[in-house]
Parts: C-alpha cells; sequence; structure tokens
C-alpha cells in the first residue's frame, strides 16, 4: 500500500481553515458567560475597561508597556483573536484596533528577528514537514506567501514569523504581508466586540438582533475572503 503523501499548505485540513473563527466566537461566548459572573462582572464592565485603558495609556510610558505586553503576547503564542478582543474592550474599537494591529506586527517583527539570528538550521531542528512546505512557499513566494499563511491558517501565527525569519525573508515583504494579512480580521472583530458592548450595555432586542447580524456578516465575509485567496491561490500554483 502507497503511503499517503504527506499534505501541503496549499491543501490544509478542511475544518482548520475554520478554526481562527471558531476560537474568535469561542472567545466571543466566553466574555459574554463571563460577564454574567458576580466574580468577574464588574472588572469586564465596559466603563470599567475603558477607565483601565485610559489609565494605562496616561502613564509615562504607557503606550510603550502596552505595545510590550503585545509582543509577549506574541511570543507565548496567543492567538491572534484573543490579542485584538483585549485592545478592543480594553481600549475602544479605534485605538484599540490600532494598538492591537500595531502590537501584533511588532510582536511579529521581534519573533522574525530573533529567529533570523538562529538561522536556517532552526527550521531543521523544528523536524516538521509542514514546516519544510511553508518554509518552500515562503522562499519562492515571499509576499504573498505571508499574506495568505496571515488569513489562511495553513501554520501557527508565531510559527509562520520563526519560519520567516530563519529563511530570512524580505523584512518588507514580512511586514507588509503581515499587515495586509491581519488589517480585514482585526477590523471585523473590532466592530464585533463593539456590537458586544452596546449589546451589553444596552440589552434589548435591537441590539442583540445586530449582534446577531454582525456575526453573521464577519462569518460570510471572513469565509469569502479566503475561498478569495484560496482561489487566487490555485490559479498561480
Amino acid at each position: 500500500m502507497n503511503a499517503k503523501p504527506p499534505q501541503s499548505p496549499r491543501s490544509a485540513p478542511h475544518w482548520s481553515r475554520f478554526l481562527p473563527l471558531m476560537m474568535f466566537f469561542g472567545v466571543s461566548v466566553a466574555l459574554v458567560f463571563a460577564w454574567q459572573s458576580p466574580a468577574l462582572s464588574h472588572w469586564l464592565q465596559p466603563e470599567v475597561l475603558s477607565e483601565l485603558g485610559a489609565r494605562l495609556l496616561a502613564l509615562p510610558f504607557g503606550p510603550l508597556a502596552v505595545l510590550a505586553g503585545y509582543v509577549v503576547a506574541v511570543a507565548l503564542a496567543i492567538p491572534t483573536g484573543v490579542m485584538a478582543s483585549v485592545g478592543v474592550l480594553v481600549f475602544g474599537p479605534w485605538a484599540g484596533m490600532a494598538y492591537a494591529l500595531s502590537g501584533m506586527v511588532l510582536g511579529s517583527v521581534v519573533t522574525y528577528g530573533l529567529a533570523r539570528l538562529g538561522g536556517a538550521g532552526l527550521l531543521d531542528r523544528l523536524g516538521d514537514p509542514r514546516v519544510m512546505q511553508l518554509a518552500a512557499r515562503l522562499r519562492q513566494e515571499g509576499l504573498w506567501a505571508v499574506i495568505f499563511a496571515r488569513v489562511v491558517p495553513v501554520a501557527p501565527f508565531l510559527m509562520v514569523n520563526v519560519i520567516a525569519g530563519a529563511l530570512r525573508v524580505r523584512l518588507r515583504d514580512f511586514v507588509l504581508g503581515t499587515v495586509l494579512g491581519l488589517l480585514p480580521g482585526t477590523i471585523m472583530l473590532a466592530f464585533f466586540m463593539e456590537s458586544i458592548k452596546q449589546a451589553w450595555q444596552s440589552p434589548g432586542w435591537g441590539t442583540w438582533l445586530a449582534l446577531a447580524v454582525c456575526a453573521v456578516l464577519i462569518a460570510w465575509a471572513s469565509w469569502a475572503l479566503r475561498r478569495r485567496l484560496m482561489a487566487v491561490d490555485l490559479a498561480q500554483g
């Protein structure tokens, strides 16, 4: 019997394409239940979170501390959906989106730089066929491969940083690809988290209906974007 060939990043398991979206809604549901907990509800009140964010930014090095926190979160492989959600909840939709996006990009550059210092031999020590397949794509396609890997979950966020750094992918392509890949999801998440806050502050059928409509639109937009990128990717390949 012939051995089954290893899957390439172009044909990631069907369920894995929806993993970030499932995690996104999972975090949202967890927040709703947390808001119902007497022990946590006070600290998760939008007003309390906003006040906490304002106090943090008012510190002399507050903004730098926020960005440093995101760098640590990226290094710890915290999911991007969680990092973006925290930013929006604490700093509001626009500032939160800006801090989350800037922090995730900065964290990506730092981990990219550390892997670049480690050299390409770092990939051999990882010893995963998927790593080598993604490495081949990043080496050949650069910018497009980074964008694709950010939107379609062919590999964990941190792994993409490490592989790109070890391969010495051009920093410009890496940063631009990361920004373009993260921007759509961060914007959608900001709108959705703001809808959750509105539904919590002013509960009623209108706000809950708006939240449901927002969730459906985000799910559709995410699916359409990934389908479009995969179609373009197949056409190029």
